[in-house]
């Protein structure tokens, strides 16, 4: 042996104890690196380069043969850890050597499975399992359903290592139910994983711990932790630290004495040297205290963490409406027109000159727009027409010149209205007269007495005349 190797020794016991039929099985190699399986009890020796193995299986069945499943997944196990397949590359790494844990133990319950197929006598049966592989300076526990791993230390005390997978123990978890509670409840044998389980595959855990000196590493089924509470066997090891033979059969005892009633199996490894040292920060968080507390405690604080998320992600998704919806985008757009392109109102103008200016614009505008509608010859006809002197003013003048201008009345009577004008129209058109020019007066006496004479005659619309008093 050398100084720098790690020294440890080994006792393991399985009997039917409180049943008469026993459905447990277990196997222990002190050195897996060579071909022997198997150990001596008590036997201080040096762990080898691949390690050494303690494993633990609880049979379930009854007359299912739960003996059977637990034997099947003991030989598959010793399959996997035969020296030739546990190579370099599984022992390189924690993770590689956990996951080659993990396939091992799936193999085991599709083993169990298979033969529950082939053997109609054997369906249903199931199996429990839990294992310890010591290794370099570290022991790495895997398991599935309610086996258990203990570490005993004399400066730590005694600490679970795997963590059931029991109905029970997910009330606890879920801080419904105590450590103490637990331990009686009516329900406390069933578990919620298993080797053998109908509804799909193993789903086992792993864990990896350091070594210290002084350690005592306790694989046992629920006949000895269904029967004494941890704090219980924390006492029997604390008495029998020096021999584990005498700790192996003082757990025996104990359980005995408190009225077993199940199959028993122990298996115990203690490192003497080699290891670390031990102190209280470097212990493993024991599982075997409440947690009702911390659950509780974890709540809370997951209620306040998930409201204050909340509240950001609607905070941010605010934002984002706010940001990117196109109506918002529109306005901004809007508001980032330049303010020299936006309308301003125009400056109050005083009334009398607003009028009077778009008076002098319509006057300007007006001879424009007649100029642009007048024909040439009728722009000359027109000047000719301007040149003449009025005839109708002409004549008064002469009649009348010093009288008042007479009041004339020029009217414009439409063709089909009954009127002088019209009568005489029609007079003439059926005398086949021509329509006279308006040069050329006619004077007509009205029945009120005025003087009506006949200015101009249009064939096609109306009589202009004019009436005189």
């Amino acid at each position: 042996m050398k100084k720098e190797d790690l020294i440890f020794r080994i006792a393991a016991r399985c009997e039917a104890a409180g049943r008469p039929n026993n459905e447990d099985n277990y196997q222990v190699d002190e050195n897996l690196a060579d071909d022997r399986w198997g150990f001596t009890a008590d036997k201080e020796i040096a762990l080898g380069e691949k390690g050494a193995l303690l494993v633990v299986c609880d049979g379930m069945g009854g007359m299912n043969a739960g003996e059977v499943a637990s034997a099947i997944a003991v030989a598959t196990i010793k399959e996997w850890f035969d020296k030739e397949k546990l190579t370099n590359k599984i022992l390189e790494s924690s993770t590689s050597i956990q996951s080659y844990m993990v396939h091992a133990i799936q193999a085991a319950d599709a083993a169990i499975k298979a033969d529950g197929k082939s053997n109609p006598e054997h369906e249903g049966m199931g199996s429990t399992i839990v294992m310890a592989w010591l290794l370099g300076k570290k022991v790495y526990i895997g398991w599935c359903g309610d086996s258990r791993a203990y570490r005993f230390n004399p400066t730590t005390g005694l600490q679970r290592l795997s963590h059931d997978h029991s109905y029970v123990q997910e009330l606890v978890d879920a801080g419904k139910l105590t450590e103490e509670l637990a331990f009686d409840h009516p329900n406390n044998n069933i578990i919620t994983r298993s080797l053998g389980d109908p509804r799909g595959k193993a789903q086992p855990d792993t864990k990896e711990y350091d070594l210290c000196n002084e350690d005592i590493i306790l694989l046992c089924s629920d006949g000895l932790c269904g029967c004494l509470r941890d704090n219980e066997i924390e006492n029997v090891m604390k008495q029998h630290q020096t021999s584990m033979q005498e700790c192996r059969d003082a757990l025996w005892d104990a359980d005995e004495a408190a009225g077993w009633h199940d199959n028993v199996t122990i298996a115990l490894a203690q490192v003497i040297s080699g290891g670390a040292i031990a102190t209280k920060a470097s212990a493993a968080q024991p599982i075997s205290k409440s947690k009702a507390e911390l659950i509780r405690k974890n709540r809370r604080l997951k209620v306040i963490l998930g409201a204050i998320v909340a509240l950001v992600v609607l905070a941010c998704a605010g934002f984002c409406l706010y940001r990117f919806l196109p109506a918002h985008v529109d306005d901004k757009e809007k508001n980032n027109v330049d303010s020299t392109l936006v309308e301003q109102p125009a400056p109050e103008v005083d009334n009398a000159v607003k009028n009077k200016e778009d008076a002098q614009q319509k006057k300007a505008e007006t001879p424009k727009e007649a100029e642009k509608k007048v024909t040439p010859k009728e722009q000359k006809e027109q000047v000719k027409k301007d040149a003449q002197p009025d005839p109708i003013q002409v004549k008064l003048a002469e009649v009348q010149p010093n009288r008042e201008e007479p009041k004339v009345e020029v009217i414009t009577v439409p063709k089909d209205e009954d009127s002088p004008a019209k009568a005489e129209v029609e007079e003439k058109e059926d005398k086949k007269e021509a329509p006279k020019a308006a040069s050329q007066e006619e004077e007509t006496t009205l029945d009120n007495g005025k003087q009506m004479k006949v200015v101009e005659q249009k064939a096609d619309t109306s009589v202009t005349v004019k009436i005189t008093d």
